[in-house]
């Protein structure tokens, strides 16, 4: 089978189950190193299957921490990607999904994970929502040798420990830089509204890293004298109240532009705020089904736009490097594997949203999501697939622009 994932900037697209040495050195002038760290020379074969059976025989066990609760749908196709990359690798997955989702939660069990003088994961990835998180991780996982992925959240902690380098270092980050995401909104939303000149980066997780992070981001843009409003989000009178508090409540807020997470019910939230301030102008970090909805209506008006730092990857390719770094002890050269962001202006077709949603089983006869712009940064997507002893690789490196 093939996993199709392309980007919509994607420029290139290369298959790779048995590769010749001359595409091995093309890919190598290329943004990442197709071999890997241990490939000498292109006219070496990386992957051999000796009399004892292929490295897909061998058997490991991958655990997997994120401080995605089970309320929130962006983290569905995570999970779902991280199940189905499983199977395809041949691999026994441990990723528990917590209800809440809480630092300790996250702490404990990267100690189940890792601690001990008898680990029982071959490798690991994990988000890192908090310093707590990457302590845990670098005094269990890093120490006890163990193969570790950082995705979603966390790339500037992840980043600062490999330069540093004494507490070990991880493989590779998988997700999208929450500082450039920041960044980059703020460059398309100023753009978006040259009459406003009050700019507010809205927190609904209470200053977790990839907020802080974002919003960061954000007011190198619009100004230091923007602020980052940390809101209570447990119904939508206290979401408007907690902005009214910074904001005001005189005028309809025509000078006012806002960055606001969009998962859920945080989208009726910003529309019910949108309502109330009819000239505010607000831009969404992520997607969900509810943001769709809104940018679908040509009459709703509340939302400018989301980013897609597609999940389904964070999901999937953790699993997979994992893999085949156990199995052939084989891996990516670059750190940073980024899946986003994209900006999304447009909703997607019913068709698929429910390939999407069933997940990503069958997307041939349907219209990607529109999309109209995209962040400056340039990155990559690939798969590495495992089927019938092989490994395949799907590699699409894209320009933006």
């Amino acid at each position: 089978f093939f996993l199709y994932l392309l980007h919509p900037k994607a420029r290139h697209i290369m298959t790779a189950c048995s590769i010749s040495s001359a595409a091995v050195a093309a890919l190598s002038t290329s943004s990442i190193l197709f071999g890997v760290s241990n490939l000498a020379n292109a006219n070496e074969v990386p992957i051999t299957c000796a009399a004892g059976g292929c490295p897909a025989d061998m058997k490991i066990k991958i655990g997997g921490v994120s401080h995605g609760n089970t309320a929130d749908s962006f983290w569905d196709p995570i999970y779902a990607a991280a199940e189905r990359s499983a199977i395809d690798s041949n691999v026994e997955l441990d990723f528990e999904r917590f209800d809440s989702g809480t630092v300790q939660q996250q702490v404990d069990r990267i100690k189940k994970l890792c601690g001990g003088d008898n680990p029982d994961m071959n490798g690991v990835f994990s988000t890192i929502s908090d310093p707590a998180v990457l302590e845990a991780l670098k005094s269990n996982c890093l120490a006890n040798g163990i193969p570790t992925i950082v995705i979603n959240s966390g790339h500037d902690l992840a980043d600062a420990v490999n330069e540093d380098g004494t507490s070990g270092t991880f493989l590779h980050f998988v997700g999208a830089d929450d500082y450039t995401t920041g960044k980059d909104s703020g460059d398309k939303l100023v753009s978006t509204c040259p009459e406003c000149d009050t700019f507010y980066c809205i927190d609904h997780c209470g200053n977790c890293t990839s907020w802080f992070q974002r919003c960061r981001g954000f007011g190198e843009v619009v100004g230091s004298e923007n602020g980052q409003i940390t809101i209570d989000d447990t119904n939508v009178d206290t979401y408007i109240s907690s902005i009214e508090e910074v904001v005001g409540t005189n005028g309809t807020w025509d000078n006012i532009g806002l960055l606001a997470g969009v998962q859920s019910s945080l989208v009726g939230y910003a529309a019910a705020l949108a309502k109330k301030y009819p000239g505010v102008k607000i831009a969404g970090i992520d997607t969900s089904p509810e943001l769709y909805e809104v940018l679908a209506d040509e009459n709703d008006g509340s939302m400018l736009w989301g980013t897609d730092q597609q999940p389904f990857l964070q999901g999937y390719y953790p699993v997979q490097l994992l893999a085949n770094k156990l199995r052939i002890g084989q891996n990516l050269q670059d750190f940073n594997l980024e899946t986003g962001p994209t900006f999304v202006t447009e909703g997607p077709d019913a068709a698929l949203l429910e390939c999407t949603a069933n997940p990503f089983v069958n997307c041939d006869d349907t219209e990607k999501v529109k999309d109209t712009s995209s962040s400056a940064s340039g990155g990559i997507n690939m798969a590495v697939i495992a089927h019938g002893g092989m490994l395949c690789i799907l590699v699409a490196s894209y320009m933006l622009g």
